[in-house]
């Protein structure tokens, strides 16, 4: 029995099993690196798809041409449709702020030159009392027109609108070159009635640096209770008349000083005249300016 058994595990037996399990196991590993070499093929045939067309025809390419090119322009006119209608738009408003600006400015206008044509009459009735002697005038009437004659009404136009176009570079938008030469002919009759206000200042100042060499101040002062309707005053008004009927003194009946308060007074008037005639024009552009405003934004009814 012991002697079997040592018979099986001897070496020969195991020597002639060995080729048997070799052979499998290398059939073995033939058959899968058979499968892997199969699966590799497979792969690369999966990866490597015909890449061979057939060449398109010209018609094709000039339909893809064309659909790009017609997306392309109606995205350009659209684009171009919308900026109009905004800028369009834009314009309208400040349009109708440039309107509102030049109607201030012709009330403005009016004002000025109303209050001007009662300057020039002050300042001329003042002329005239002067041709005779001071002692024989009664004072209150030389108080009077000296007063109202020195008084200062300069316009200012309110350009805030035309400004904020200007300096944005909007103002091209503003319609066509005809409206905006006469929105520009407005601001130009604006800036000659500032040169000539500018030019006159130094002179008012002078002569009322004279005025009180002549004229008592307290008495000036009391007349500032008529300011508030100076406008509107006439020679007829029942508190003109009872202070120009009080004879009040003057500081100095001077002869030489007299004549040079007489020849501002009548300088006064013709400068006052020059600006009334700039107003008128001033008036009459902005006029012009308004009608074209309203015609080109169909606003005649706002």
């Amino acid at each position: 029995m012991s002697e079997e058994k040592k018979i099986e595990h001897s070496p020969e037996n195991i020597h002639d099993t060995e080729p048997e399990n070799i052979q499998s196991a290398t059939s073995s590993k033939e058959l899968e690196t058979s499968n892997i070499k199969l699966e590799t093929d497979n792969m690369e045939v999966h990866h490597h798809p015909d890449l061979h067309h057939k060449p398109k025809k010209w018609k094709e390419y000039f339909l893809e041409f064309l659909m790009i090119f017609l997306a392309v322009t109606m995205g350009f006119f659209a684009e171009n449709i919308r900026e109009n209608y905004v800028e369009h738009k834009s314009a309208r408003e400040y349009a109708s702020l440039l309107i509102e600006d030049l109607a201030t400015d012709t009330v403005e206008i009016n004002s000025a030159a109303h209050a001007q044509n009662l300057i020039i009459a002050a300042g001329d009735s003042l002329g005239n009392l002067l041709s005779s002697d001071p002692k024989l005038i009664v004072g209150g009437k030389l108080y009077y027109y000296e007063y109202f004659s020195s008084v200062r009404w300069n316009l200012i136009s309110h350009d805030a609108t035309l400004q904020q176009l200007k300096s944005s570079g909007a103002l091209r938008h503003l319609g066509d070159t005809s409206l905006l030469r006469k929105i520009m002919n407005y601001e130009e009759s604006v800036q000659i009635i500032y040169l000539a206000q500018n030019r006159y200042e130094p002179q008012k100042i002078e002569n009322w640096s004279l005025v009180q060499k002549v004229f008592d101040q307290s008495y000036f002062n009391s007349l500032d209770s008529l300011s508030d309707i100076a406008i509107n005053l006439t020679v007829n008004d029942e508190k003109a008349m009872r202070f120009m009927n009080n004879n009040y003194p003057l500081l100095n009946y001077d002869k030489d000083l007299w004549q040079q308060v007489r020849n501002w007074a009548y300088s006064s008037s013709r400068n006052y005249r020059v600006e009334i005639q700039l107003f008128n024009a001033a008036r009459l552009q902005a006029i012009i300016a308004i009608a074209a405003l309203k015609k080109e934004y169909h606003l005649q009814n706002e």
